[in-house]
């Protein structure tokens, strides 16, 4: 899963800038920005604070878009 893209979507569909996200997730702006520009893939607990600061849980985050084993 590429989590940035993920992240960015969520960000998109909300109309949240990088301070925005920071600040939601109470995050330094830096943290986030350097998840984008410099290519880090966050840590667990980052991840998290994003996906409180999104309403949604860690699992959500995960499970967006994969399809089940049935279909």
């Amino acid at each position: 899963m590429d989590t940035q893209k993920r992240i960015r979507e969520l960000m998109e569909e909300r109309n949240w800038t990088d301070y925005r996200l920071a600040k939601e997730a109470n995050l330094s702006h830096s943290t986030v920005s350097n998840m984008f520009n410099r290519n880090n893939a966050p840590t667990l607990p980052t991840l998290e604070a994003v996906c409180r600061a999104f309403g949604i849980t860690l699992a959500q985050f995960l499970c967006r878009g994969r399809r089940s084993a049935v279909d």
